[in-house]
């Protein structure tokens, strides 16, 4: 019999499993894919260069991973230079992105979650203006707060953050106290909302040279064969410190303590005995899965970089809006791009050969035509990824991560919950994922403790 029992080897799963072994407890990983790391995934191209499919920015407030990738000696590469491809309305112009503060350094998510919002705000503030009886038929509508407005178009705590100090910057507002009406009469008047976010801040993230993926697969190798591949659980029987895991196949394994690191979405998988209370499968599925498609043009020099250019994008329209360089050397270019949100369902079901072409268009139209061909194209369609179905996370609606999250999050007699999804801070991230395992297995090994005395 375990000491505690872990569903799953991602940074979650294998974070748990890492400190409860380091505490002398008798722990095993039950992973249902055939390799660890969960949204953490490295390929090897064509020429046998890494592209990350899965988690790979690491911000400079995320502690944890900060240190867990230091203890493993590996190092870290932050974006380079140059000048980021602002389109909007159908015209593209070159933006120089000034180095950030620290207080102002967004997540690619963030930024494309703030892009995607001031989008909505000018079309909004464009009908306003263009149909004056449409206003006047939504008259108490518009009268909301700019900050009720944000609540619900923004996604991301970065940007909403971010969001509410470009506002006061740029147009000398405080959201909530300025009408929904009165911002949109000052977007109408032709502030170019998008340069400040470009201008003032932008993206600072740092990527570890060889792909994250080398810190998953080193804290794998410490644990050696407490990992079990290959072990999809089918069935949990819980009582009261003692738990009974069924996996495919048949095998049983027994622990006294459970930690649970699937995504909310997944729990209805499998066969809880007794059945998870009612409201956990309600929240779940209030709780939608990001739909990404993440792809990489592969080139044999990043030519980008002689015109002056970051390799970064941002557009308001067609199906590849944002791009950045990830490029390791100046000998290789690689641009990664994302078809996000419900598009990336339809471009799911086309073609790898034609999802790469309208990669290549897009980059054309913004960054002018490529010297040469690309010499590989690869991507990941995480919604149709069995043991995931979705990512970069769950998305929280406003308002819900707090109803939901001390829901979803609170252990269950013996069973304990962790990923990025059940983080109380950083939720959806990696860095959240590791800190939730954390707040699992300190409760676990208090629980043991206080057992001894």
């Amino acid at each position: 019999m375990y000491d505690t029992i872990i569903v799953g080897a991602g940074l979650a799963g294998l974070q748990a499993a890492t400190t409860l072994s380091a505490a002398g407890k008798d722990i095993v990983v039950l992973e249902a894919r055939d390799r660890v790391g969960g949204r953490v995934e490295n390929i090897a191209l064509k020429d046998g260069r890494i592209v990350e499919m899965g988690g790979q920015w690491v911000s400079p407030g995320h502690e944890k991973m900060h240190a867990l990738i230091d203890a493993q000696g590996l190092q870290t590469v932050e974006p380079g230079g140059g000048d980021m491809v602002l389109r909007l309305g159908g015209k593209a112009k070159k933006i120089h992105v000034e180095q950030p503060a620290a207080q102002d350094n967004l997540s690619p998510f963030e930024f494309s979650d703030l892009g995607q919002a001031l989008l909505r705000l000018r079309r909004l503030a464009r009908k306003v203006t263009d149909n004056p009886t449409w206003a006047a038929a939504n008259d108490r509508w518009l009268g909301q707060s700019l900050q009720q407005w944000q609540d619900v178009n923004l996604r991301t705590e970065g940007g909403r953050r971010y969001f509410a100090r470009l506002v006061e910057k740029a147009l000398g507002i405080h959201p909530e106290v300025t009408a929904l009406e009165d911002a949109l009469q000052r977007v109408s008047t032709g502030v170019d909302l998008e340069s400040y976010v470009v201008t003032s801040g932008g993206v600072r993230q740092a990527r570890v040279v060889g792909g994250l993926a080398q810190l998953t697969d080193e804290m794998a190798r410490d644990l050696g064969d407490r990992i079990r591949l290959s072990t999809p659980v089918t069935r949990v029987e819980h009582a009261e410190g003692h738990v009974i895991v069924t996996c495919e196949g048949g095998d049983r394994f027994e622990g006294s303590s459970l930690v649970l690191t699937t995504p909310p979405r997944l729990l209805k998988t499998i066969d809880f005995e007794p059945d998870l209370p009612a409201e956990r499968y309600d929240m779940a599925d209030k709780i939608p899965a990001g739909n990404v498609i993440k792809a990489f043009l592969v080139y044999d020099e990043p030519w980008w970089r002689d015109r002056g250019l970051s390799g970064q994008m941002s557009w308001n329209e067609g199906a590849m809006r944002i791009t950045f360089d990830t490029s390791d050397d100046e000998h290789h270019g690689i641009l990664l791009g994302f078809f996000e949100g419900g598009e990336a369902s339809g471009y799911g079901k086309l073609s790898v050969s034609l999802r790469q072409r309208i990669f290549e268009e897009a980059i054309e139209r913004a960054f002018g035509p490529a010297p040469r061909k690309p010499v590989d194209y690869v991507d990941r369609d995480w919604l149709a990824e069995k043991y995931t179905q979705g990512c970069h996370a769950a998305h929280f609606a406003p308002g819900l991560w707090t109803a939901a999250g001390p829901v979803i999050g609170q252990p269950l007699g013996s069973m304990y919950f962790a990923g990025a999804e059940y983080a109380s801070t950083f939720n959806g991230y990696m860095e959240g994922a590791v800190r939730s395992a954390d707040a699992a297995t300190s409760a676990i090994l208090d629980v043991a403790k206080s057992s001894e005395h």
